[in-house]
């Protein structure tokens, strides 16, 4: 009898709408969508914000010290979907707002993840995109190269910035023994079609015209070294 107990008691805490409950991206924004009525919560800096957030959040700083004071002037009755930029803060908050009653649902991964996915976007600043490449262009250099290394990159795609110095790096001291393919995500659909890529940061290996690499994701410096040295065949 109490071991039914238990089962039932547990099966209400899971089906409870206060449980902490943290979602991957794209069950993130099948949530947004299922749930108009939702608070969507961008909980990072207003300059951050400013740089590009998901379609119709709105902004309250959690590391302002007037969070606390914010978030009350929220209705309580309204399930809140919160983010940040890549999961931290936006934790912190969840579990604050959690002790004062609020239904709240985490994305895991934050903007950045958001950002991988190339998911809506809103508020991003007007840029400049770069040349779109001819697929038969693309095809012949990763074939005809001895030693190739393809970035899938977006301007708005937080981890891909970041990383763009260190690829930069990367190109300069491999000059001459590996050929770097910049490829815009924006613009290059057919590339992408082409090579198999739904994320961004993605990147591709080619060795003697053969793909021997494909990896997505951010990566520091150390890990991108490697896909270099597997282009030259220096690590396997």
């Amino acid at each position: 009898m109490k071991k039914y107990s238990f089962l039932i008691l547990f099966s209400l805490l899971c089906s409870s709408p206060l449980l902490a409950q943290v979602l991957d991206v794209e069950s993130f924004s099948h949530k947004i969508t299922e749930m108009p009525q939702a608070i969507l919560l961008d909980v990072r800096t207003a300059g951050e914000f400013g740089g590009g957030h998901l379609p119709n959040a709105r902004n309250i700083d959690f590391r302002s010290a007037s969070f606390a004071q914010d978030i009350e002037k929220l209705d309580k009755r309204q399930p809140v979907l919160i983010y940040c930029l890549s999961g931290g803060r936006s934790a912190q908050a969840a579990e604050l707002m959690r002790a004062k009653g609020f239904q709240v649902t985490e994305m895991k991964g934050g903007y950045l993840k958001w950002t991988t996915k190339m998911l809506p976007l809103e508020g991003v600043p007007a840029v400049k995109h770069d040349a779109a490449w001819n697929l038969s262009e693309f095809e012949k250099l990763t074939k005809d190269s001895d030693a190739v290394v393809v970035d899938f990159y977006a301007k708005w795609c937080a981890p891909c910035l970041k990383m763009m110095p260190m690829v930069d790096k990367l190109a300069g001291e491999y000059q001459g023994k590996v050929s770097v393919i910049k490829v815009e995500a924006d613009g290059n659909q057919a590339i992408l079609q082409a090579s198999g890529i739904d994320e961004i940061p993605s990147f591709l290996v080619y060795r003697k015209g053969k793909l021997i690499q494909k990896t997505s994701g951010f990566r520091e410096e150390p890990k991108l070294k490697e896909l270099f040295d597997q282009a030259t065949g220096t690590i396997q």
